[in-house]
């Protein structure tokens, strides 16, 4: 009877020592991002200031650097509202165009962002031969403008 009690502890201790089997389930699932697109102006535009003295030649054109960031491959028109415009105040007239960031052509129509910010220029200019109206030595005047960017 020990010898069969010792088989028997034997027997259960090897099965007790026999490692369980793991068992796995799986499942799927989907991970959806909704994106919405944006631009911004990362780097504004700066004051323009244009220096003239009436009846003279026309003064050197000036420029400000701006940047435009937009969601990367996402199509966008930029706009500075009417391209000439008179100063009132001083009843100058002056035009603006927006220019590659190497002044050496004008920006029109759709444009695409990359992936990092692009940069134009603001690019302000005046005929010279104007009399202007100024009470005084001097006069300044000052316009607000809106940069616009559509996307």
């Amino acid at each position: 009877m020990k010898k069969l009690i010792l088989v028997i502890a034997l027997g259960l201790a090897a099965i007790a020592s026999v490692p369980a089997q793991a068992a796995t389930a799986t499942g799927n699932f989907n991970v959806t991002i909704n994106l919405t697109s944006a631009c911004q102006i990362s780097t504004a535009p700066s004051t323009l200031t244009l220096a003239y003295t009436s009846f003279g030649a026309a003064p050197t054109p000036v420029t400000t650097p701006f940047a435009v960031q937009c969601t990367n491959t996402l199509p966008y028109t930029m706009s500075i509202g009417s391209a000439t415009a008179t100063m009132a105040g001083v009843n100058l007239d002056y035009s603006l165009v927006i220019r590659n960031s190497g002044d050496t052509a004008d920006i029109t129509g759709s444009q695409t962002a990359g992936a990092a910010a692009t940069n134009y220029l603001i690019k302000a200019s005046m005929a010279g031969g104007q009399q202007g109206t100024c009470a005084t030595a001097t006069c300044n005047a000052t316009a607000s403008r809106t940069l616009t960017i559509t996307y």
